[in-house]
């Protein structure tokens, strides 16, 4: 199809107009003409179309790929086009466009036989068909050969599969056609599919093009401007102005339909008229993290300051961070005298296609994250990694999540094989400090539904204190990080989940929050002061327990398990078997 072509007839065609309903010439407008060109390019290059559009409400796109599927069927013999709506009603209002092009033909309806759900194209070589269906008639795709497909407001489609079982009907031959268009649906339930295949398409990993078509964008967008004399008036009225330059005049437009169009609700005017992607889905989902923390945090994202490795040197008898191009670890703040640091750590099988492993760095004494790892590497070198960036970080506190097992070996061979020792010393459900009424102190993370709910409710309690600029906020500088944050969803009301993607990253930064959160550092307000006793045990679960940071790193692991074992004879009463350790 040369779409080129294709604007030059819709021009000689008949339309009606979106907000008067006269018959006007088919000329199009800003969000079409947007939509085109990407058409056009991804055509000229593979000679095929697949795209998924994501839109605000009424900026004629349906218009648009159901006179593309009629002219689809005008120039190819032998087509057959397909055009999918959600709902019957919505379907009938969706065919009269195909329809009411026909009667603007030059032939008239004379050629093109015209029916209640079909039109039928004559042609030597065989007969072209353009038919209507709704969602529920449909899906599954079985015995359909399809050259055209348009599914329109895909996220409503119902049931587990919704629009995906239907692209297999699809030829994937040259001239063919597939757009799929919706506003967002949330990220779970019906919408979560759309939700899902547009991020692939952003990644690159479908092949289709992604096109966002914002409210913004549309001239028709707009009231007359003395209605906002006052703007900017709110957050999201600073944000449009400020960053996308929205004029007085669609402000005036906004107000107005956020109140006459979404009962003024704000969630509902960013599903339906969104201005980013972001905003479309974190709208109309269930987000684990409210719109204006995921844009809080999106502010602070930095470049990193270096990418490399960390290694001993043996010569300097210390570990040394090493520059490599597209290394794994990022780094955006260098270690900083007396500066308390705190590591996260997710461990993973390590093998190919599985999960990554990942560790996060902050700063205790600032609460910026200074550092992040992630890879697909086994629990053997994970532990060799912490090792060698915890001590990097000033012999960084270490807390790695047990759960499964594969942080409990890690933790294993950081402890033993590495004889590291300032780990995060798990504490009871009201903050206690362990040792003196709970028994044998732990060591790491145990994820059970109420901690996993209390490592999320710590982390974004360090969030928006970094908003407020309060003591013991956070500063996030990753943007993989603030991906997953933007990709955690709440399911059963108050459970998170990352939903798509990985959340390797994630759940690492949230422990290190949280043993940074539990175990701060001294607070020292006079610089010459000493930190006192208490300052200390704050900071160190060694030594709230007994275990002096200064003794040699063999004298002090041996206190730890005789302090163990002693608790362990408290507690039941008899003998461990393990005195000899």
């Amino acid at each position: 199809m040369n779409f080129h072509n294709a604007v030059t007839w819709l021009s000689k065609l008949k339309i009606k107009h979106r907000d008067t309903g006269r018959t006007v010439p088919f000329r199009l407008n800003a969000n079409q003409q947007k939509a085109m060109k990407a058409l056009q390019e991804q055509y000229d290059e593979i000679g095929m179309v697949r795209t998924i559009i994501l839109k605000a409400r009424r900026v004629g796109m349906s218009s648009l790929m159901d006179s593309l599927g009629l002219l689809h069927c005008l120039a190819r013999p032998q087509a057959h086009a397909k055009i999918v709506a959600h709902l019957q009603s919505t379907a009938e209002g969706l065919f009269r466009v195909p329809r009411d092009l026909v009667g603007g033909l030059p032939y008239g309806n004379t050629a093109v036989d015209v029916r209640t759900r079909r039109i039928i194209v004559p042609h030597p070589d065989g007969d072209s068909i353009l038919d209507i269906s709704t969602a529920g008639s449909v899906i599954g795709g079985r015995g359909l050969t399809l050259s055209f497909v348009h599914l329109s407001e895909a996220a409503f489609f119902p049931g587990e599969d919704s629009f995906l079982s239907l692209l297999p009907a699809v030829s994937d031959g040259d001239d063919t056609f597939v757009a799929i268009e919706s506003t967002a649906n949330g990220r779970v339930g019906p919408g979560k599919a759309f939700y899902d295949f547009w991020n692939s398409a952003v990644a690159g990993k479908n092949g289709y093009v992604p096109i966002f078509l914002p409210w913004l964008d549309d001239p028709a967008c707009i009231r007359p401007e003395e209605e906002a004399g006052d703007a900017p008036a709110s957050d999201i009225e600073r944000e449009l102005m400020r960053d996308f330059h929205a004029t007085k005049a669609q402000i005036a437009w906004f107000r107005r339909t956020l109140e006459d169009k979404c009962q003024g609700l704000l969630p509902k005017m960013m599903q339906e008229y969104p201005h980013t992607p972001e905003v479309a889905f974190v709208a109309s989902g269930d987000p684990a993290f409210p719109r204006e923390e995921i844009i809080y945090v999106r502010s602070t994202v930095e470049k990193p300051l270096r990418r490399g490795r960390v290694r001993w040197d043996g010569n300097a008898n210390r570990v040394l961070f090493e520059d490599v191009r597209n290394g794994l670890l990022h780094i955006w703040r260098t270690p900083e005298p007396k500066h308390h640091y705190y590591i996260g750590a997710d461990a993973a099988t390590g093998i190919e296609d599985g999960d990554f492993a990942a560790y996060v760095v902050f700063d205790g004494t600032t609460g910026e994250q200074v550092a992040r790892y992630a890879d697909r590497i086994h629990p053997e070198h994970l532990a060799d990694q912490l090792n060698l960036v915890g001590h990097y970080y000033n012999k960084a506190m270490v807390n790695i999540e047990l759960t499964g097992n594969l942080g409990r070996h890690a933790l294993k061979v950081l402890r033993d094989d590495h004889r590291y020792t300032n780990f995060y010393i798990w504490k009871g459900k009201d903050d206690r400090k362990p040792g003196a009424r709970t028994g044998m102190p732990l060591i790491g993370w145990e994820t059970t539904s109420a901690s996993r709910r209390k490592l999320f409710d710590t982390f974004r309690a360090g969030v928006r204190s970094g908003m407020r600029d309060e003591e013991g906020g956070l500063a996030i500088y990753d943007d993989a990080l603030v991906q997953q944050m933007d990709n955690a969803t709440f399911y059963e009301g108050f459970m998170w989940e990352v939903e798509r993607g990985n959340d390797d990253i994630l759940f690492a930064a949230m422990l290190g929050v949280i043993a940074m959160s539990q175990w701060p550092p001294p607070r020292v307000t006079n610089r010459s002061r000493k930190p006192d006793i208490d300052d200390e045990r704050a900071y160190n679960p060694l030594t709230a327990m007994g275990i002096r940071p200064q003794e040699p790193v063999e004298l002090s692991l041996r206190r730890h398990y005789q302090l163990t074992m002693k608790a362990l004879r408290t507690a039941t009463g008899r003998p461990t078997g393990l005195e000899g350790i």
